[in-house]
């Protein structure tokens, strides 16, 4: 579906969203392709490389022209591949660069095979002289190095700097970014919280962990694991904790105009559809105002983090991306 308003945006999801249900197995991730489209989520797909195949991280060449197929069958467009630097810190040593080229490079040539304009990785996680050694070959592949930025990440970001220097340096379109709306929460999803509550943590320990979210110390996390230590939550609850010092952010739309001038794809990343004081459209409504006001052109991709803590059985990833579809409907700049 393409939306609306006067950008030319396009409605996308990812695969990642359906983590459970892959997780479950009673469907391959190609059926679920076929699944999500025939059910009408969406008709534009992006896919997580080490979800999708089996033979991850070499990606078997059949294995990637069955996905393509698998795709083209449903009449869907495939967006970006989600990919992976594994540098490899074990007894074998670290990976030297070439080792990481052809780690990398393997899947970039599977975007290709299958149709992805671009190769989705996280901000920072190759270095530019790496990026740029990788040029030639995106371009001889015609697939975009999209570097996400998400999170806590901020508009001053030496990394986005660094990102912008180096497209300069080439003059290439091979390489850009994607904007995840997980960087603008106005506040911590409702079943986070309550995931941690049911876990054991206080409402004086999630005021506190609010405190220094928005605060942005450096030491937040720090501090807060010290506020924790005597209520002994499980490792689960405690990597949930952490949560907000790592995924989520707490800036403001305004604040990333001028980056979103500049993203190649925008992920509308999201935990839950509790819409408690806008916490959910709010934030969405503002990104569709400042994508018209840029002139923002290509996918905007429905993307569900909530299967962290909550479970198919009650929170289906077909039901969340249904709503989270019409929550996006209905946040149209008026």
């Amino acid at each position: 579906m393409t939306t609306t308003d006067t950008t030319d945006t396009t409605w996308a999801t990812t695969l990642y969203s359906f983590t459970n249900e892959l997780m479950e197995g009673a469907a391959s991730p190609d059926e679920l392709i076929q699944e999500i489209v025939s059910s009408g989520l969406a008709t534009a797909i992006e896919v997580d490389a080490a979800q999708h195949f089996a033979s991850f991280p070499a990606i078997d060449e059949d294995e990637a022209a069955r996905t393509r197929d698998a795709i083209q069958r449903v009449g869907a467009t495939p967006t970006m591949l989600g990919i992976y630097a594994d540098i490899r810190i074990d007894s074998r040593g670290r990976r030297d660069q070439e080792e990481l080229r052809m780690f990398v490079l393997r899947q970039l040539e599977a975007a290709a095979t299958v149709g992805f304009f671009g190769a989705r990785v996280g901000l920072g996680a190759l270095s530019a002289d790496f990026i740029s050694s990788l040029i030639p070959d995106l371009e001889r592949l015609d697939v975009k190095l999209l570097e996400e930025v998400q999170g806590g990440a901020r508009p001053d970001s030496p990394a986005i700097d660094r990102h912008r220097e180096l497209r300069a340096r080439y003059d290439t379109e091979s390489i850009g970014f994607v904007f995840d709306s997980s960087l603008v929460m106005a506040a911590f999803p409702v079943t986070w919280r309550d995931s941690l509550i049911a876990s054991g943590a206080t409402e004086e320990l999630l005021s506190a962990a609010d405190d220094l979210w928005r605060g942005r110390r450096p030491d937040a996390w720090t501090r807060l694991q010290a506020l924790a230590e005597p209520l002994r939550l499980a490792p689960p609850a405690l990597r949930r904790l952490e949560m907000p010092f790592r995924r989520f952010g707490c800036s403001q739309v305004a604040e990333w105009e001028d980056f979103l001038a500049d993203t190649t794809s925008v992920h509308l990343k999201y935990w839950d559809l509790v819409d408690d004081d806008d916490r959910v459209s709010g934030p969405t409504r503002e990104i569709r105002s400042a994508l018209e006001a840029t002139g923002y052109s290509g996918f905007v991709c429905s993307e569900w983090g909530g299967h962290d803590w909550l479970e198919a059985d009650t929170h289906s990833a077909f039901a969340m991306t249904r709503g989270h579809r019409d929550l996006f409907e209905a946040a149209a700049p008026a």
